[in-house]
């Protein structure tokens, strides 16, 4: 096996992973348990991704061109804020009645909390 790509963090080195198992290409992430164990800024660069000798050429190709590619205009298209799922819910009346209640349970604890006995 040949190390096809030094990732700067795990998650970086999984990401590409993903690419090129799209492509049919089997690769490994090794190092990244160095992360957890010498801290993430003493392991920078020790996470790689490693291909068979028979797919190195291909997986560098596919290296080359996902590190050259940039996000375009064409591609915010992709990324409508409505479609966001984590985009919160408008406010309905049930969450109106909800925050009332719970601000009003917190006056009582405070005022139950400073009255003597």
């Amino acid at each position: 096996m040949k190390i096809v790509y030094h990732a700067e963090n795990a998650m970086d080195a999984n990401i590409l992973v993903g690419v090129l198992a799209s492509a049919d290409i089997y690769a490994q992430v090794r190092g990244a348990g160095m992360q957890g164990a010498v801290g993430e800024a003493a392991a920078m660069n020790n996470v790689k991704v490693w291909v068979h000798d028979e797919d190195y050429t291909e997986a560098r190709d596919i290296v080359d061109g996902w590190q050259a590619a940039e996000f375009t205009a064409d591609d915010a298209d992709l990324f409508d804020a409505a479609d966001d799922y984590h985009q919160e819910p408008a406010p309905t009346e049930s969450h109106l009645v909800r925050d009332v209640c719970i601000a009003v349970a917190i006056v009582l604890l405070f005022v139950a909390a400073t009255i003597e006995f």
